[in-house]
Formats: C-alpha cells, sequence, structure tokens
C-alpha cells in the first residue's frame, strides 16, 4: 500500500497512529511473466500508536479479522514498545500479489483483488528493464474503510501509510534499481534527476515512497517506484 506498502493497511488506536507496509521483492521472482497467476509478495504491515500492552489484544482481536479476509497468509508478529519511544508497534504478516508482463499484454489493467499489488512492467524490446508500479487494489477502499469503523481515530482510508519496497537481489548478477522522488536505504532524493544503484549478489536496497507518492496510489490507482535493470 503506506506501510507494510504502502501500509494502507493496518488501523490502530484512539490516539495518534502511523502506518506502515513493506513489500519484500526478489529479484529472480521478477525475470519471467506471471501469465493469470500472479507470484506473491512477503509484506510486513505495522501499526504504530500510543496504548498499552493489554490494548495489543483488543486491537488485534478487531485488526486480525479483516486482514484474513482481505490478504493471504497472514499471520501476527507481535506487539511491542518501539525503541525509545512511548509508542508500541503491533505487526503482521502477508503476501500481496505481483503480476508481470509487457506494456504490450497491458500488464497496467491487471485486475487486483486486494487492497493492493505490484506489478512489473516492461517494453518487448528492452525485456531486461522493468518498472516497478504499486498498484491500488479492487478492495482497498473497502479494507481501509472497515479498518476506520473498527478502530476509533484511525485514518488509514484518508490518510494511507508510509510504504517501502525491500529489493533483494538473490540472482548471481549484478542488477541496479533507477528512481528519483524516494528515499533510499533512509536518503532522500528529489525528482530533478533519476538516481541509479547497483546491486551486487545478495544486496538489497530499502526504497520508500514519498507521502506524495503514496497518496497519488489512492488517488491515482497506482505509483512508479522505479526501474529494475537486469544484467547491469
Amino acid at each position: 500500500m503506506h506501510q507494510d506498502l504502502i501500509s494502507l493497511f493496518i488501523g490502530l488506536t484512539v490516539t495518534a497512529c502511523n502506518y506502515e507496509t513493506q513489500v519484500s521483492l526478489y529479484a529472480s521472482d521478477l525475470t519471467e511473466d506471471t501469465a493469470d497467476k500472479p507470484i506473491y509478495a512477503p509484506i510486513q504491515l505495522v501499526g504504530t500508536g500510543t496504548f498499552s500492552q493489554e490494548d495489543c489484544d483488543k486491537i488485534r482481536g478487531k485488526v486480525e479479522p479483516s486482514l484474513n479476509r482481505y490478504f493471504q497468509n497472514v499471520e501476527f508478529k507481535g506487539c511491542a514498545r518501539d525503541s525509545g519511544s512511548i509508542d508500541r508497534k503491533i505487526s503482521f504478516s502477508a503476501s500481496v500479489p505481483v503480476h508481470i508482463g509487457s506494456w504490450q499484454s497491458n500488464v497496467t489493467e491487471t485486475k487486483i483483488q486486494q487492497p493492493y499489488g505490484v506489478l512489473i512492467g516492461y517494453d518487448q524490446e528492452t525485456p531486461k528493464e522493468k518498472l516497478v508500479l504499486i498498484a491500488k487494489g479492487d478492495t482497498y477502499d473497502v479494507f481501509t474503510k472497515e479498518l476506520d469503523n473498527e478502530l476509533t481515530g484511525s485514518k488509514l482510508y484518508s490518510d494511507g501509510a508510509e510504504i517501502t519496497i525491500d529489493l533483494q537481489n538473490d540472482t548471481r548478477e549484478q542488477i541496479s534499481f533507477i528512481g528519483s522522488g524516494v528515499f533510499v536505504n533512509g536518503t532522500a532524493y528529489g525528482n530533478v534527476r533519476q538516481m541509479k544503484f547497483s546491486l551486487q549478489r545478495r544486496d538489497n536496497l530499502l526504497i520508500q515512497l514519498s507521502d506524495v507518492s503514496s497518496q497519488h496510489i489512492k488517488s491515482d490507482g497506482m505509483e512508479l517506484v522505479g526501474t529494475i535493470n537486469f544484467g547491469q
């Protein structure tokens, strides 16, 4: 979704709260078209707010049924105090669909039934240059509104969540990521020029979308994260 993807995806507490989703993309999974059967990427869905340990069980009881209705492979990971803060984090793991295909095959028109998913698109003339997009799914609105109704003070539908891509190079070759207007490993890079980051075997990058980009997913249906170049 904002937000373990970005998070779009988990409501919380009666006081201030923040949402995160992190999607793990493994480069080796992105080399072949998915046709009608997507692959599924693991995600972390995290909510941070000011609530007690006792409240964690109550929040879990309200959040978990909704997550199970709209996501696959949902698992509660825990609830603990955020380091150096009075806030606590409640987290779940799940998975979201990843659809891979060319622009010529209309990959961007793929229907996503979950709240959000990942589209990997490319031109058939340059198949090693793959664009990564986060796309709003058919159940995004109903899911986020459902959580907001369940949890007093939650504003997931209106505010969205922080979305991060964990790009992992599990191939045998060097790959690169090109992007702009994102945070990479915690450093902000503007839209003035694109930045290129090389990933050797077993390297990874944490690519976080800006707040504006996360809002575009809600309003426009999808947002570009950047381009992965294979064999470069």
